[in-house]
């Protein structure tokens, strides 16, 4: 089947489809959505407690251990460094695929045990993308991934072109490619075990973002994400960027994909005003905005205040070697993009300041670190000649 005509068939079942897709109703629905909500936020706690209210309503059914793993999934997003919640995470979705099976012993078709287990499933592959491992995450496409998608084509036959049950077989789609790209030596082991398909995948992450009930906000995310990292499809990845920052503002991850939009679109005044909300927060030490945080937002705060001809110089220095200090901090013995581009910038701050010693002095040192981020260029051409704004 054509691309096109799949995405036909899917939103001619949208409309009908929607009505019966509450896999609990009434109340537990409401909480459900409400925990989301919450968890998006970074209100952790107050997530927490309201799937632990989930799961006292309704032990036996998966839901709830399901929604208290997506917490604990979007404190490991948004804080990369804290592993503490991984136990949690995994005993957690465990625990919603052991009652997902209870479901399914009953009801081999079973609309929510298939659902749960096959996003359990999947949520169980998603945790490369928190832990970047690639051998891991080989391992998990091969294994969970492929198997979680099975639960949602069998779903798919009972519900066609429902936006949930489409997420999870974009990403499924999506993924399976983009690993393989990123592993060409494996990528002939990837193909024998599992294939996708990347247009259809994204094809099917916009519709999930259109008609999703629950993985709505999970499909921005990922376009958002995939069209940032991987399409390199700024205007799009800020589209998602906007919607979501908007709608949780608290949200560090997203308020750094929002920054690195405006960056890459030249949007100095946005991405100036964005990294001051995430600086003001690295410092008062709001959960989710750690010393990484502070380190992209002193970086490019000083770097608007450099690009801006009517910017400050001693502003850009003070901001620029903040953001430089604190890479040596994170990365003392490993070259990053803040480090390489920190003293980069401020060999040039120092220029449009007439320090020629200092800027010198910057500039060597860009020339004495590996040109991972294509730094060496333009310190050599501005060693040549100053840096001018």
């Amino acid at each position: 089947m054509k691309i096109s005509a799949l995405i036909i068939i899917i939103v001619l079942c949208a409309g009908k489809i929607s009505a019966q897709w509450i896999l609990q109703g009434g109340e537990i629905d409401a909480k459900i959505l409400r925990g989301m909500d919450l968890t998006y936020n970074m209100d952790y706690a107050d997530a927490d407690r309201t799937f632990d209210s989930v799961i006292a309503l309704d032990p036996a059914h998966p839901s709830g251990y399901f929604y208290k793993a997506m917490v604990n999934f979007w404190r490991a997003i948004t804080n990369t460094d804290n592993t503490g919640y991984d136990v949690a995470y995994k005993q957690e979705l465990d625990d919603c695929i052991e009652r997902a099976n209870k479901l399914l012993d009953s009801n081999e078709f079973d609309l929510a045990g298939l659902f749960y287990k096959g996003a359990a499933l999947g949520m169980h592959a998603r945790i490369f993308a928190i832990r970047p491992n690639w051998q891991d995450a080989v391992g998990l496409l091969l294994g969970d991934a492929k198997e979680g998608v099975k639960y949602l084509n069998k779903l798919e036959d009972k519900l066609p072109g429902n936006g949930d049950i489409v997420f999870g077989r974009g990403l499924y789609n999506f993924y399976v490619e983009a690993v393989k790209e990123d592993n060409p030596a494996l990528s002939p082991v990837i193909s024998v075990f599992a294939t996708g398909n990347k247009r259809v995948g994204l094809e099917m992450l916009e519709y999930a973002a259109k008609y999703a009930t629950y993985s709505r906000n999970e499909a921005m995310y990922e376009l958002m994400k995939i069209n940032y990292i991987y399409e390199k499809n700024f205007n799009h990845s800020y589209d998602f960027a906007k919607i979501l920052a908007n709608k949780y503002p608290n949200n560090s991850t997203f308020l750094h994909y929002l920054g690195f939009c405006q960056v890459s679109l030249g949007n100095v005044q946005g991405y100036d005003s964005t990294y001051r909300v995430m600086l003001a927060r690295a410092q008062a030490r709001k959960e989710g905005y750690t010393i990484k945080q502070a380190r992209e937002a002193y970086f490019f705060i000083g770097e608007a205040f450099l690009f801006n001809h009517a910017g400050n110089i001693d502003s850009a220095l003070y901001y620029l070697y903040q953001s430089n200090v604190l890479n040596y901090k994170i990365s003392p013995n490993e070259v990053t993009y803040f480090g390489a581009k920190s003293e980069l910038l401020l060999g040039e701050a120092y220029d449009a300041a007439g320090d020629r010693k200092n800027a010198l002095y910057f500039y060597n040192r860009v020339m004495q670190i590996k040109d991972t981020y294509g730094t060496h260029a333009d310190a050599e051409r501005f060693m040549q000649s100053p840096y001018r704004r």
